[in-house]
C-alpha cells in the first residue's frame, strides 16, 4: 500500500484558502451533527424494524411487477421475483433497497396494496413518518437527492458529511493536495476548481448512477478534481509516497518517491474498479462522482498545462535515493561477514 506524502500539511499562511474550506466543512458538519441528532436516531430506528422493512419487501415485490415497464436493474426485478414467489430470505434485503426507490416511497399512499390490510395500513403510516423525518434530516435538506435536484444541491452537497470518519478522510486529501496546489495556482484558482470539480462530479453522478432517495453528500468528488489537476501539473515531479508492506520485518514501512502521476493512476483505477464491480442499487461509496471529478480536474489541468498558467513547484533540493526506491524507517541489519 503506498499513500501520497508530498509535502505534508502545509500551514495557514501558505495555504489559506485551504485551511478555509476546511474549517467551513468542520463547521457544516458541527452544525448538522447537532441538527440531526434527532431525525438520524429516529430514521435509525425506523429502518431496523423487522415487521416494517419486511412488509415493504412483499409490497415493492408487487410494485416491481405492477411496474413491469419501468427501469429497473435485472438484479431488482430478479429480487422481486423471487419475493413473489415465497422465498422469504430475500423479503427482507429488498426491503432495504426500496428505501433508495423515490417513486415507490411516495406512491405509497395511492398504492393498491394486495394481502393483510392491516399491515398495509401500517407500513404507509411509517412511511409518512420516514419521509417526514427525512424532510427534517440535514442530508436530505443539503443532500443531492431525487427529491430535490435543483443546482443548488450540487454546491451545497459538497459540505456535508456522513460523520466524523467520512470528514477526516476526505480533509486529510484535501489538506494535502489542495495546500500545494494552492501554492500553484493561488487561492482563487483552487477555490474555482474545488467548485467546479464538485458540481461536474454530482452531474457524472446523476448521469451514471442515478440519483435516488438516499442524498449524495461529501467533498470527495471536488477532492478528486483537485488531486487530479495537481498530479497533471506535476506528472513527472517526484513526490513522496508513504508505503507500508503488510509483512512483519524491519523496514516493511518508510517513504519511496514516485512520479505524481501515479497517485492519480492508483486512484482512477480504484474508482473505475469500483464502479464496475458494484452494484449502485447497494449505495456505498458513489465511485462515480470521484470520476466526474477527476474528469473535471484532468480537463482543468490539460488546458492549464497548455497555457502554462500556473507556478511550477521546485524539485525537492536533495532526493535520498533514486525514484521507486524504498526508504525505510527501519533499515534491514546486515550481518556482518565472520
Amino acid at each position: 500500500m503506498i499513500f501520497p506524502i508530498l509535502n505534508g500539511l502545509l500551514g495557514f499562511r501558505k495555504s489559506p484558502v485551504t485551511w478555509a474550506v476546511v474549517l467551513l466543512n468542520l463547521l457544516v458538519l458541527i452544525y448538522t451533527t447537532n441538527m440531526g441528532v434527532e431525525s438520524q436516531e429516529r430514521l435509525d430506528e425506523l429502518m431496523k424494524k423487522k415487521f416494517f422493512v419486511t412488509a415493504q419487501g412483499r409490497i415493492y415485490a408487487q410494485y416491481l411487477e405492477d411496474h413491469s415497464q419501468g427501469e429497473y436493474p435485472d438484479f431488482i426485478r430478479e429480487l422481486g421475483r423471487q419475493v413473489r414467489e415465497g422465498e422469504s430470505e430475500r423479503v427482507e434485503m429488498l426491503g432495504q433497497l426500496a428505501f433508495r426507490d423515490f417513486n415507490f416511497m411516495h406512491d405509497a399512499d395511492q398504492m393498491e396494496i394486495e394481502g393483510d390490510r392491516v399491515a398495509a395500513k401500517i407500513w404507509r403510516q411509517r412511511v409518512q413518518d420516514l419521509l417526514q423525518l427525512q424532510d427534517d434530516h440535514p442530508s436530505f435538506i443539503f443532500g443531492l437527492n431525487a427529491q430535490d435536484t435543483s443546482f443548488s444541491k450540487w454546491l451545497t452537497y459538497i459540505f456535508v458529511h456522513s460523520g466524523w470518519f467520512h470528514f477526516l478522510g476526505n480533509m486529510v486529501f484535501l489538506l494535502i493536495f489542495g495546500g500545494a496546489l494552492e501554492v500553484q495556482i493561488g487561492g482563487l484558482g483552487f477555490l474555482v476548481v474545488f467548485l467546479l470539480s464538485g458540481t461536474f462530479a454530482a452531474g457524472v453522478f446523476s448521469l451514471m448512477t442515478g440519483v435516488t432517495s438516499s442524498p449524495l453528500v461529501g467533498a470527495s468528488g471536488a477532492i478528486s478534481g483537485i488531486m487530479t489537476l495537481y498530479c497533471v501539473l506535476n506528472w513527472r515531479r517526484a513526490e513522496r509516497y508513504f508505503y507500508w508492506l503488510f509483512l512483519p520485518f524491519r523496514g516493511f514501512m518508510g517513504f519511496v518517491y514516485l512520479p505524481a502521476w501515479v497517485a492519480m493512476v492508483l486512484w482512477g483505477i480504484n474508482d473505475i474498479a469500483g464502479y464496475l464491480g458494484n452494484m449502485p442499487e447497494l449505495g456505498g461509496v458513489a465511485h462515480t462522482a470521484h470520476l466526474g471529478g477527476e474528469l473535471a480536474g484532468l480537463m482543468t489541468g490539460l488546458i492549464l498545462f497548455s497555457m502554462r498558467k500556473f507556478r511550477p513547484v521546485k524539485m525537492p533540493p536533495v532526493i535520498p535515493r533514486k525514484m521507486g526506491v524504498l526508504i525505510p524507517f527501519l533499515p534491514p541489519t546486515h550481518k556482518r561477514a565472520g
